[in-house]
């Protein structure tokens, strides 16, 4: 019985994988968040996938993840890879300079894939001004690396602006879950 309940499992990651292969819910090179991790697959078996974790963590996933877990691609065998820096600040500023600042950050970065467009999202919230700014970087693996630049220059633009930040955690706390998410 014991066996029985062990093959099934083994069955069902079996058959997910077969399911995964043909639908190509990820490939070798695609950036994925199963569960709490988050990486690039580095191969795809028929009993489950591997990620490399930005830390250089390998991570084996059973494909019978596909089941019961909802799975992210941030690139769906695509080279492209959507980065994004967010910014909250005190609402006493003029936005329109700061949305400029923060397009030319992203337009100067030497990660920046300019085929794609660069987008400043900004969103009024009851505790301050949130800025998304969303660029493509020219290697989805710089993502880290782009997303700091973004943020570090983009901080560095802001204060020459004269653009406070949200001070205390009751800005923070009023944040739904997504807003406090970067790249993934």
């Amino acid at each position: 019985m014991a066996l029985g309940f062990a093959f099934k499992d083994y069955v069902s990651s079996i058959v997910a994988g077969i399911v995964a292969i043909y639908e190509r819910t990820y490939r070798p090179g695609d950036w994925v968040k199963i569960d709490e991790a988050y990486g690039e697959v580095r191969s795809v078996s028929l009993r489950a996938l591997k990620i490399l974790t930005p830390d250089d963590t390998v991570v084996t996933i059973p494909h019978a993840k596909l089941w019961d877990t909802n799975i992210y691609n941030d690139n769906s065998g695509a080279r492209d890879l959507l980065c994004v820096a967010d910014f909250y600040l005190d609402p006493r500023h003029d936005a329109r300079l700061v949305r400029e600042a923060l397009y030319d950050v992203a337009l100067t970065s030497a990660f920046i894939e300019l085929d794609h467009p660069i987008v400043v999202i900004v969103v009024e919230k009851p505790w301050g001004t949130h800025y998304r700014l969303k660029a493509y970087p020219m290697d989805g693996r710089d993502q880290f690396l782009f997303t700091s630049d973004l943020t570090v220059r983009g901080k560095a633009a802001l204060t020459t602006l004269g653009a406070q930040p949200v001070q205390g955690w009751l800005g923070a706390q009023s944040l739904n879950g997504d807003d406090t998410k970067g790249s993934e």
